[in-house]
């Protein structure tokens, strides 16, 4: 009976995205109420059913609280931002570090989690449990999971007609069953989590040479971004004075680039990749050579400074600096900033000889919900700014503005940085390339975030900006080229970034191609 009044519990008050998603499709009007309460019956029938089969015996009560503790969390992220508890997004919940958890905290999940989360649980908790010898307990359960199972089947085969219709053309109505799809996910996850651990470490590009012997040595900034839409940048056509810096300079910006994920622990490390976003495999990714394996192999100096959560997996093998902390930046407020990694390019070009130099900032950029936190006070040029990570309690003007005012500051990091290469253009030739890994929804159809699974996603996760900067002595037909490329338009990829930082460098192996080479690419 607790697994039946959880399950009801569940299904009555943790599925509102679930319901959400429903009425549009199937309005609550006479025709269509017994096909809603089957669907509902059915979600607390299988909901019952998934618990029944772990909480046995002892665990009964753990399983129940935990079962209600999870519902409560994934219910109220589901409910307040939109999003889908996958196994892309446990993934990036357990990559996600102190201070995007913190971020995230809010009173309302905290009364959302009380509510329907810990009140429950302690009427679970001090419920009394008549407890049967073992063999009358197990022919009970048994007894139970059948009465699940042949109730569910009655049910479908009742509205047999319905069922197969909302199955086969609703399909995504199912990720915001809840707990089911978390659960469903949870084992997804640890199935590729177990083939990650398992999978033997491939080296490629062993063939990898460079073809030219400059007598300059090359300095390349990459800029990893952070949750920047590229719909919100002035020199992408923005009606709004986002880029003043970057407008102010030669930057070439390509405005039609999209995303290999809608989050970071798949975009990043799949730019980096020699996969392309078809056929991306995380575990595959991770188990063999990037682009900065490669690269580095060939002998340019690389070095990945962190002011994010971390490099996904991407920097294992070169020279990794934290600057989330004052220790290392010493630009640090209410968080530590962007702009304080451009101090590590004096000590890493004095500390190096003869080699070329490729230097990545993996930037704090946009990230969300606390958009106000991502920018100094000074940087506040759109008002008035949300100023909560509770974006449900701010207009859509003031999160929007409050989103632009951060990326203000991300213009004014990469004008920053564009200064000092150019100040050091005489010693080397120096370039900047900026990628952004997945965009952001603001709003707009009431989604917020990110993480959304790729196909369900709207353009404004997956479109995102790429830019170039190049210093003088850079060769003309690559500068060329790419103006070209921005001009017209054409819609590209994540794909192209690790064959373009192979092109950078002039770096020749059979894992190069140079169609996807942006610097290479026939206009």
């Amino acid at each position: 009976m607790l697994i039946v009044y959880v399950a009801v519990f569940i299904g009555l008050f943790n599925n509102t995205s679930f319901y959400s998603q429903v009425w549009p499709i199937y309005p609550l009007t006479i025709e269509n109420l017994p096909f809603i309460v089957s669907l509902s019956l059915v979600l607390m029938l299988f909901t019952a059913l998934m618990i029944s089969l772990l909480a046995v015996g002892p665990l009964l009560k753990p399983v129940l609280i935990t079962t209600l503790l999870i519902s409560a969390n994934t219910g109220y992220f589901m409910d307040t931002y939109h999003i889908i508890i996958d196994d892309v997004m446990l993934d990036n919940m357990l990559r996600t570090d102190r201070a995007e958890v913190f971020d995230l905290l809010s009173a309302s999940q905290f009364l959302y989690f009380i509510a329907l989360g810990v009140l429950p649980s302690l009427v679970i908790a001090f419920a009394p449990v008549k407890r049967a010898n073992y063999l009358k307990a197990g022919l009970i359960r048994l007894g139970f999971v059948c009465t699940c199972i042949i109730s569910i089947a009655a049910l479908l085969t009742l509205n047999g007609s319905s069922f197969a219709t909302f199955f086969r053309e609703h399909k995504s109505v199912r990720f915001y069953a809840n707990p089911s799809y978390a659960f469903y996910s949870a084992g997804q996850l640890g199935s590729r989590l177990f083939d990650r651990a398992t999978r033997p470490y491939t080296q490629i590009g062993l063939d990898a040479v460079r073809t030219k012997s400059d007598a300059r040595r090359k300095l390349i900034v990459m800029v990893v971004g952070e949750t920047l839409r590229s719909d919100h940048l002035t020199i992408n056509g923005y009606e709004r004075q986002t880029t003043p810096r970057l407008s102010k300079t030669n930057a070439i910006s390509l405005g039609n680039i999209w995303s290999c994920g809608t989050s970071t622990a798949v975009s990043v490390p799949c730019m980096f990749s020699f996969l392309n976003q078809e056929n991306y495999s995380q575990a595959d990714a991770l188990a063999t050579d990037n682009a900065l394996d490669v690269i580095q192999r060939v002998g340019v100096n690389i070095t990945w400074l962190e002011n994010n959560s971390d490099s996904k997996g991407v920097a294992l093998h070169v020279t990794t600096l934290d600057y989330k902390n004052s220790e290392t930046n010493s630009v640090c407020d209410i968080e530590c900033r962007d702009v304080g990694m451009l101090d590590a390019l004096s000590p890493i070009i004095d500390s190096s000889s003869d080699e070329d130099l490729l230097v990545i900032f993996h930037q704090m950029g946009n990230h969300g919900p606390s958009y106000y936190k991502r920018y100094p006070r000074e940087f506040e040029r759109f008002a008035p700014a949300c100023q909560t990570n509770q974006l449900e309690d701010c207009s859509q003007e003031e999160i929007i503005n409050a989103y632009d005012n951060a990326a203000l500051y991300t213009d004014y990091f990469l004008g920053e940085t564009i200064e000092r290469l150019d100040n050091l253009s005489e010693k080397f030739d120096t370039a900047m390339l900026y990628v952004g890994d997945h965009g952001e929804s603001l709003g707009e159809h009431n989604l917020f975030l990110h993480g959304l699974p790729y196909r369900l996603a709207p353009d404004a996760q997956k479109r995102v900006p790429l830019i170039f900067w190049f210093g003088e002595s850079w060769p003309a037909e690559e500068v060329e080229n790419i103006t070209g490329l921005a001009k017209k338009g054409t819609a590209l990829s994540h794909d192209s970034v690790s064959h373009t930082l192979l092109g950078l460098f002039d770096i020749d192996t059979t894992l190069y191609d140079e169609e996807l080479d942006l610097l290479a690419i026939k206009i």
